[in-house]
């Protein structure tokens, strides 16, 4: 890059520190090690923290008191029994004819040996959904959701399924790593509809790592040092990967695997270390998955409403077609690209 284009660039760069931005090798301000090592990204992680707390205090009614604390102390909330027998039994059939069959189309990323596929469940497609259209229309869900978001924006919501050791790859699943997600606060809920155990791999989150005491802004600290010329590529974006030993060495607690039955809710902030737990080839889990992310520094709870919701699905959508054009250009799938339904199952034919 011209020293007068770096020059024109600087002030942008700059900004965005102020935005969500994370990369470390994107953003020379971002990853500038005499910055960090003077604080800088332990300044964003702070003030990223108490910002969110402040939106998330203003969103706090009509959620129990015992929720709220239980979130902001452990990092996550985890509901079984979520919905009545009745309702989850429909809610499980409707959706499981959805990614069988339609409405929406079927997305898939493949990372190492595992392939995930997501139906976006926009408002048009829900309108074909009157089960899971109820489900995520309910008031105490949407309080909760909010509240855990620390926005009035509701989250994006896809049906997820994961399949495991679905292909061959020399890589690893980046997602079955320990890991943070990003510097700021980051909401993300699983309504699972299968059980979940070690069978078909569990989340897996370490409790109280979103409480910013001295092990976990000493861990910070330590990565944001190392993060730009680290190994790992995720790093280096600014998605902290956990070396092994680094729980013991800065003093945080071991990792909880959630091994759960089905209409078990979890939501969880991926600020916190998680990553997708151990699981055996070929197995798979099906789950309603949705995900929050606000920009980090902004002091109010910003705007809801359906014309709000209805947007930010058409601009996920035109940046999907973006990616698939661009893709297309260089002869390869975009990270999200359609796929084939998956034929029905042996036990399900007739």
């Amino acid at each position: 890059m011209s020293l007068s284009l770096r020059f024109l660039k600087a002030p942008l760069l700059g900004l965005a520190l102020f935005t969500g931005a994370k990369s470390f090798v994107a953003n020379p301000v971002i990853g500038h090690e005499g910055l960090n090592r003077r604080g800088l990204h332990v300044w964003r992680v702070k003030a990223a923290s108490r910002v969110m707390r402040w939106r998330m205090a203003m969103l706090s009614r009509g959620v129990p008191r015992d929720e709220r604390e239980a979130y902001l102390r452990e990092g996550y909330l985890c509901k079984q029994d979520f919905l009545s027998p009745e309702v989850f039994s429909q809610l499980k059939a409707e959706l499981e004819r959805v990614h069988e069959h339609g409405p929406g189309e079927v997305r898939e990323c493949c990372q190492g040996d595992t392939r995930t596929h997501r139906v976006l469940l926009d408002p048009e497609t829900l309108s074909e959904l009157p089960v899971a259209k109820q489900v995520l229309s309910d008031t105490r869900l949407r309080r909760l959701l909010r509240f855990c978001a620390g926005h009035r924006r509701l989250p994006i919501v896809h049906l997820e399924k994961v399949f495991n050791g679905a292909r061959e790859s020399d890589e690893a699943d980046p997602q079955k790593s320990l890991h943070v997600d990003t510097f700021q606060p980051t909401m993300k809920f699983w309504l699972y509809l299968e059980d979940v155990s070690e069978h078909n791999g569990p989340f897996m989150f370490v409790p109280q790592s979103t409480q910013l005491n001295q092990g976990r802004l000493d861990w910070e600290y330590h990565m944001s040092l190392t993060a730009r010329d680290h190994a790992n590529r995720y790093t280096q974006r600014g998605s902290f990967r956990v070396e092994e030993g680094a729980l013991e060495r800065f003093g945080l607690n071991p990792p909880t695997l959630f091994k759960v039955p089905a209409n078990t809710l979890l939501i969880a902030d991926t600020f916190g270390m998680h990553g997708r737990g151990p699981a055996e080839a070929g197995s798979s889990r099906l789950a309603l998955w949705g995900m929050s992310r606000t920009t980090p520094f902004l002091p109010l709870p910003g705007l809801g409403g359906e014309w709000l919701n209805r947007l930010q699905y058409r601009v996920l959508m035109a940046e999907r077609a973006r990616d698939d054009k661009r893709a297309a250009a260089r002869g390869v799938e975009s990270s999200w690209h359609v796929v084939a339904r998956e034929p029905l199952r042996a036990q399900d034919t007739s």
